[in-house]
């Protein structure tokens, strides 16, 4: 499986952009770039923004072909995001070779020709080497791309995190939430070092700060309503990405999948290291059964 194969496991006929929202802790902006990297490979307009906020893309050698800012996006602001033709436009980028829903077209235009894919980082604005959210409702008004895929939550590089009250940022258009949680987090004593917010995690997991992060300890943050995937609109499909699976101890991987899927927490639980996945790795799925 693949990272997008993860994400739209089916492609259709669509009057809107398909939207992704990437919840947690433990490599979201691994997995955002990773995942805008295959859609750019398959000949989609892929539009990667926040609602949070996340480093400066161009200077995290993130492969994007465009960048845009506007203080007009941000919360509350109501300024229309550009589609894709006009973010090529407006960045000097190629125009596009025909045109491309996700419609099963395979990546050529209506001429038979090779379609190019095409990746825009957008948000509101930069301040100290972070690129400012945009308002999540722009985001179910967008037009004129086939993927639209959101950072919606922060963690600060940490591997563990619960949701605060006003967390995470999820757009209502949302199709899909994955949730990251990575996995070096078990064996670890719950604390700052591994964990934001880490009191609220112990609460939502049922133990205590020191104790050591076990398998039945993400499956129950992750199927807490309060957990990995509050505010996810209810329609959207939940998906929990168990990344860095490198760095977890033997066995631990697929002992945590089974747990979370046990406790019902997510659609599907996969298993990766998105790191490694940018660069052609594969990944473990496990559903329900």
């Amino acid at each position: 499986m693949t990272c997008l194969e993860m994400a739209l496991p089916t492609i259709g006929p669509r009057r809107r952009p398909a939207v992704v929202s990437v919840v947690g802790a433990g490599g979201k902006t691994s997995l955002v770039f990773a995942l805008a990297s295959e859609a750019r490979a398959a000949g989609l307009e892929v539009l990667v923004t926040t609602t949070t906020r996340i480093r400066d893309p161009r200077g995290e050698g993130r492969g994007i072909d465009a960048f845009l800012a506007d203080a007009s996006w941000r919360a509350g602001g109501t300024a229309a995001l550009p589609s894709a033709s006009e973010a090529r436009s407006r960045s000097g980028a190629l125009p596009a070779v025909g045109t491309l829903g996700l419609a099963g077209t395979a990546g050529l235009s209506g001429a038979g020709l090779p379609r190019s894919g095409f990746v825009a980082a957008l948000g509101s604005g930069v301040d100290a080497g972070k690129l400012g959210g945009i308002s999540p409702a722009l985001v179910g008004e967008a037009e004129g791309w086939d993927l639209i895929i959101v950072e919606a939550d922060g963690a600060r590089g940490l591997s563990l995190k619960a949701p605060a009250d006003h967390e995470p940022v999820i757009p209502a258009s949302s199709d899909v939430v994955v949730a990251v949680i990575g996995l070096d987090c078990l064996g670890r004593p719950l604390g700052d070092a591994i964990a934001f917010r880490p009191e609220l995690v112990a609460r939502l997991a049922g133990i205590r700060i020191g104790d050591a992060i076990r398998p039945a300890d993400i499956a129950a943050l992750a199927s807490s309503p309060l957990g990995c995937f509050k505010l996810a609109p209810p329609t959207a499909r939940r998906v929990l990405a168990l990344n860095k699976a490198d760095a977890a101890p033997d066995g631990a991987s697929a002992e945590t999948a089974s747990s979370a899927i046990s406790a019902g927490a997510a659609d599907m639980v996969v298993v990766a290291s998105f790191r490694e996945a940018s660069a052609g790795a594969r990944i473990r799925s496990y559903s329900r059964p």
